[in-house]
């Protein structure tokens, strides 16, 4: 019998610390208040969920097998791939890092999370960056962009454009409000990152972009 693959489903996951940084800063700078519930959703082992907590009173953190244990945070199991386990309006805010690009519907997942948002609640999403240089060298010479090669997958299997992020946000009836990138990236075939020189930020040298929307 062959191995069954589970497509789209990917548990305890850890994102890199300039995604978190980034998360931070654009979660503090909406300055919602202490007493705000707050959706970590694909939150993995819940290290950015710890990180809400000191901004939040009312933590959430929805996985497929969380295993985080903390009377700060309210755990929930569920597939992200189907509808959330939430009643509508429920959440101030839902950030989602490093989790759009494991599901098999997107769309599904922003109609989803606007359904679960209250008016005026925030959505923080973050995926790889294709239009980065690194990946369209891959693109260009592999054929495949650079975190949805075969080695990513079935753990990567929707890659996503900057522009596709904000057609779906607008799609599910949110209203966008900004994109951003993590000012990291590694230079291909080796350790080092182009931020060896300060001024190689922004879209072209950053590995991972970041889109900010608000249910009106």
């Amino acid at each position: 019998m062959l191995p069954i693959v589970r497509i789209g489903i990917q548990d305890q996951g850890l994102s890199s610390d300039p995604i978190y940084k980034l998360a931070e800063r654009t979660v503090r700078s909406w300055d919602l208040p202490y007493t705000s519930t707050v959706l970590d959703l694909g939150g993995g082992a819940g290290h950015f969920a710890r990180t809400l907590t000191l901004y939040f009173e009312h933590v959430h953190l929805i996985d497929f097998a969380p295993r985080i244990q903390s009377e700060r945070i309210i755990c929930c199991s569920g597939d992200l791939n189907r509808s959330l386990p939430y009643s509508d309006a429920t959440f101030d805010a839902v950030v989602s890092l490093e989790v759009i690009e494991h599901l098999e519907n997107p769309r599904h997942l922003m109609r989803e999370i606007a359904r679960i948002l209250k008016v005026n609640g925030r959505c923080l999403i973050t995926t790889p960056n294709q239009i980065s240089l690194s990946s369209k060298l891959c693109l260009l010479l592999r054929g495949q962009f650079q975190h949805f090669q075969d080695s990513g997958y079935p753990a990567h299997i929707t890659a996503l454009l900057p522009i596709d992020l904000q057609r779906i946000t607008i799609e599910a009836g949110l209203a966008f409000r900004s994109i951003s990138y993590t000012d990291d990236g590694r230079i291909p075939g080796t350790n080092k990152r182009w931020q060896v020189i300060p001024s190689l930020t922004g879209k072209w040298f950053s590995d991972n972009v970041a889109i900010v929307s608000v249910k009106a």
